[in-house]
């Protein structure tokens, strides 16, 4: 008589073995998950940068991309496309509860002429910070 399948020892040892393998790999994704969100929300402000640029060009008036440090926000304004009022394009972004970051900057906001060009005097430096982990993004004078 010929059995077949897995003794209730060799499943217990399978067991044992997943399991140290998981334990073994869990901090190391906790690591990468922690460094992706700050990845992400690099990203993410890459993209608002270049909303504002794109805004101030089709819309022919000056964009400005907002940077709020104390709340983590990210948003850009420029003129309403009917009358002369100042229009927030898109949404307020709270990179925040997004990401889980927080971030520092030198400055709290960049204009973008209707040429595409940025008014900036120096360079915008953004670090962006989650748990130990932090990345840093410089935005040049010429907004890129």
């Amino acid at each position: 008589m010929s059995r077949r399948g897995f003794t209730l020892v060799e499943a217990m040892i399978t067991l044992v073995i997943v399991g140290v393998l998981l334990a073994m790999g869990l901090p190391r994704a906790g690591e990468w998950v922690r460094r992706e969100r700050i990845r992400s929300a690099r990203r993410h402000l890459i993209t608002y940068l270049v909303q504002a640029r794109t805004t101030a060009i089709h819309r022919g008036c000056q964009a400005v991309l907002h940077l709020d440090q104390s709340g983590a926000r990210v948003w850009v304004t420029a003129c309403a496309l009917q009358g002369g009022t100042t229009d927030t394009v898109g949404s307020v972004d709270d990179l925040a509860s997004r990401y889980a970051v927080s971030f520092q900057s030198d400055g709290d906001s960049l204009t973008f002429t209707p040429q595409g060009l940025a008014f900036a005097t120096a360079a915008i430096h953004v670090a962006f910070i989650g748990g130990a982990d932090s990345a840093l993004l410089t935005i040049t004078p010429t907004g890129r």
